[in-house]
């Protein structure tokens, strides 16, 4: 889809963001702005301002005379980066709790439990999309924008690392467990549950790169 409003830097700079989200532009990968031009239907103008900003905001990575690509991170770093979401995402529900809306947790829930009759494929793509709908809907219940800012900006520089470990993993049904757990302990109400099976979802994430993936 070709955005349309051509003179609006933040259209190519949301666009730019959902290609990356669904992995049209992999990590590692230079990538080429006539193309990106093309896709989007914009000049070079908007797309390097939405370029600089997705660098300064530390998705990209940029080296004279190649260009810029989806950042890259070293085990070491990824790891990191999980201990720095459970942090974070483990504070907002404790103290956003009640605000979850718990319709959205239940919706998760049902698309979970009808994928588990659907296939393999199927449900590691239901799971790969729970896991996005739920940290969502844990993070929108915080009120500090600032705080949603950050959780959100790291969310975007974890996620190829949390499709590769669904996409390896032969375990999903433990994969499902993680996360059924955490949707158990909002639905009974319970914070401690809740975060506790938060913060162990984000400690195998964090073991798994740990271990040398």
């Amino acid at each position: 889809m070709k955005i349309q409003r051509r003179s609006l830097g933040e259209e190519v700079y949301k666009r730019l963001l959902r290609l990356i989200l669904d992995g049209d532009v992999p990590a590692g990968k230079w990538m080429r702005e006539e193309k990106l031009c093309e896709k989007l239907g914009v000049s070079r103008t908007p797309l390097r301002e939405a370029l600089i900003r997705l660098v300064q905001e530390g998705i990209l990575e940029q080296k004279p005379n190649c260009g810029c690509m989806v950042r890259q991170f070293e085990n070491k770093e990824v790891c990191q980066l999980m201990e720095c979401r459970s942090l974070l995402e483990c504070m907002i529900l404790r103290e956003w709790f009640h605000q979850i809306n718990r319709d959205e947790i239940k919706e998760i829930d049902e698309k979970l439990n009808a994928a588990t009759k659907s296939g393999a494929e199927n449900l590691r793509i239901a799971i790969l999309e729970a896991d996005e709908n739920l940290h969502a809907a844990i993070v929108s219940a915080c009120d500090n924008k600032f705080i949603v800012e950050q959780v959100n900006r790291i969310k975007l520089m974890c996620r190829p690392y949390r499709i590769l470990r669904c996409a390896d993993s032969d375990d999903l049904s433990g994969i499902m467990t993680e996360r059924k757990k955490i949707i158990d302990g909002i639905l009974n109400n319970s914070i401690e549950d809740a975060v506790v099976a938060l913060s162990a979802h984000f400690e195998v994430s964090r073991k798994y790169y740990d271990d040398g993936r």
